[in-house]
């Protein structure tokens, strides 16, 4: 015989051998790698799941602040329109209480003119009247003097 064959005989019985003893221990192996990439692949789909639980609690939370401030923002404008009409307003009544005002003290002030016009025209008649009753008491004063000197008896009776 050749010595091949034995080589390639005892080579044969050496991997049955172990193959035999080898066997178990080797699928184990392959079994718990086997297990733990399949618990290792159900973390993942887990801790996938949670992620994607919180990425959709966390774009909620996002929708309702982002609706929350479009209210806010809302009720603001809508507290500026009520705040600018009321102040429109406010400002048009004291417009109209000084335009009311003022014209109270022009119609005092031109009825104050009107009584001092009254008074100097008064003033001004009475000096002219002065005036020409000086004159004409300068002119005629004496006559009249001796005229109602004479008069006097007959009035007494």
């Amino acid at each position: 015989m050749n010595p091949e064959i034995w080589i390639l005989f005892s080579a044969l019985l050496v991997w049955g051998a172990l193959w035999a003893k080898g066997r178990k221990p080797l699928l184990d192996a392959l079994d718990n790698r086997t297990a733990r990439i399949k618990a290792d692949l159900e973390e993942a789909e887990r801790l996938k799941a949670e992620a994607e639980q919180l990425l959709a609690d966390y774009k909620k939370k996002q929708d309702d602040a982002v609706e929350t401030a479009k209210k806010i923002i809302e009720n603001a404008e809508e507290t500026v329109s009520v705040m600018k009409k009321k102040v429109e307003q406010d400002i048009a009544d004291s417009l109209k209480r000084h335009e009311t005002m003022l014209m109270e003290r022009i119609s005092r002030a031109e009825a104050a003119a009107v009584q001092d016009l009254r008074h100097q025209a008064a003033d001004i008649a009475a000096a002219a009247a002065e005036h020409l009753l000086t004159g004409a008491m300068a002119k005629h004063g004496d006559k009249l003097v001796d005229q109602a000197i004479k008069d006097l008896p007959q009035k007494m009776n």
